[in-house]
């Protein structure tokens, strides 16, 4: 049973919640730092370019065989 923990965590009051939003409206917003907007825009390549290269790469095969092998 590698999944099945005995020691699960347990779960969050009502009012530990409530106390945490409470908080978080008095407190300021974060300010970014200078260095993060690069980092997010990275970040977001490294994530989006992958799943656009591998549905074009698909999209072009798909092309390919209509037009050049199907299509004769």
């Amino acid at each position: 049973m590698l999944f099945l923990n005995s020691r699960k965590r347990k779960g969050m009051t009502r009012e530990e919640a409530d106390a945490i939003i409470n908080k978080s409206k008095t407190e300021a917003p974060l300010e970014l730092e200078k260095g993060d907007l690069p980092a997010i825009l990275m970040a977001a390549f490294i994530v989006f370019v992958p799943f656009l290269l591998a549905f074009g790469a698909a999209f072009g095969i798909v092309w390919w065989l209509m037009f050049r092998v199907i299509g004769g």
